[in-house]
């Protein structure tokens, strides 16, 4: 007998439906419990937060309080909600549900639900006065975002509009950059452009490093200005559609060092081997390594601590991941991956470019478009 089709439900969320419910017979799960506003987003269409996700093989509910109950209905009129008041907490509606359903072994990401959520749910179990067989929660690790980093159409459509946005944003920024400007002004102007064309927000806190600053991989902004004579480091994204884009492009101000260019060489190189690297089929460490090498024999492998680049789409940061010490797994068409090598030298200054790439059936394609060349990043 046909499942009946919930009313208006999108035909691509009947798809990723089907995904993680082939996901959940491979664990043999009955159900799982979704937490993540990544998660959730993937299987509704609206990162949704302070909601879980009930998803069993023939039914998805999403429970959540008021604030959130008039909102669903006009977004996502098929779900199916349960609101949560008064004495009911998240965890009795949930466990409520899950008996519902019948479900046996329920599945929750063990990475996005908190120490205090599985032991409100573990008592909401124990106290529930009913009889027959009760749901045993199992933890899972990486059930949904295995599933999630293959990208559908949609998804893929969304994440290049959300490169778009970053991109145009950048340009506009560009063209403003002065020296005695300080990181926090120009970042500032990077999340406002990015909003002016579509963008809910930036993917993550835009970085601009100046200086010796750009030698931080994770540098947060601060009031450090602009100065001539030196490198100057912009990492952002745009989140579109729920969707993110990542990119790093390093800048020469004014007359750089000469030490500058020949860093700047090596890392062009490397990513470049390693985006010629990417194929269905090739495994992550093989491109990380493609890059790591050229890096390690010009002298400078001590200074590329990070990995090559990771998975974007619902999240900032996803699977696969392209590392040496990550566990390996092959490429396969649908990947949406960042790769980024970078060379920091302490106290003096860091270089990283990166772009993001999708894996296709013959090869790849980098869906980032900006100019990496040396002349391309310097600023008068």
């Amino acid at each position: 007998m046909t499942k009946k089709r919930a009313p208006g439900l999108p035909a691509p969320l009947i798809t990723r439906r089907h995904r993680v419910r082939a996901a959940m017979a491979e664990n043999q799960l009955d159900a799982i419990l979704l937490t993540s506003s990544a998660d959730l987003g993937y299987l509704t269409g609206i990162s949704w937060e302070d909601c879980t996700g009930v998803l069993t093989h023939d039914t998805f509910t999403l429970v959540t309080d008021s604030r959130y109950d008039e909102e669903v209905a006009i977004k996502c009129p098929w779900l199916h909600r349960r609101i949560f008041s008064g004495k009911q907490t998240m965890a009795d509606l949930v466990v409520d549900t899950l008996f519902k359903s019948k479900a046996g072994r329920v599945g929750f990401e063990k990475n996005f639900v908190t120490h205090g959520m599985v032991l409100a749910l573990s008592k909401a179990v124990k106290d529930k006065k009913t009889k027959g067989p009760r749901p045993r929660l199992r933890p899972q690790a990486g059930l949904m975002t295995n599933v999630r980093k293959l990208k559908d159409a949609i998804e893929i459509a969304t994440i290049r509009a959300a490169v778009d946005v970053a991109q145009q944003a950048y340009k506009v920024v560009r063209k403003q950059l002065r020296v005695g400007m300080t990181e926090n002004e120009i970042a500032a102007r990077m999340e406002f452009e990015m909003k002016q064309r579509g963008a809910s927000k930036g993917s993550f806190d835009t970085n601009v490093s100046a200086g010796s600053n750009s030698s931080l991989p994770h540098y947060r902004p601060a009031e450090v200005r602009l100065a001539n004579n030196s490198a100057l480091l912009f990492d952002w994204g745009a989140l579109v559609g729920g969707y993110c884009s990542d990119i790093t492009r390093t800048h020469a101000v004014g007359r750089p060092p000469a030490k500058l260019r020949e860093i700047y060489s090596i890392v062009l190189e490397a990513q470049a081997a390693a985006i010629a690297a990417i194929r269905p089929g090739v495994s992550t460490r093989k491109v990380d390594a493609a890059a790591r090498d050229i890096i390690a024999k010009a002298g400078y492998g001590k200074h590329f601590g990070h990995g090559l680049g990771h998975g974007i789409g619902l999240a900032i940061h996803e699977l696969p991941r392209l590392s040496k010490i990550a566990a390996p797994e092959a490429l396969v068409p649908g990947m949406v991956v960042t790769v980024e090598p970078g060379i920091y030298l302490p106290g003096r200054f860091g270089v990283r470019i990166e772009d993001d790439v999708l894996v296709t059936e013959t090869g790849c394609e980098v869906l980032t478009s900006l100019d990496k060349s040396f002349e391309g990043c310097h600023i008068e």
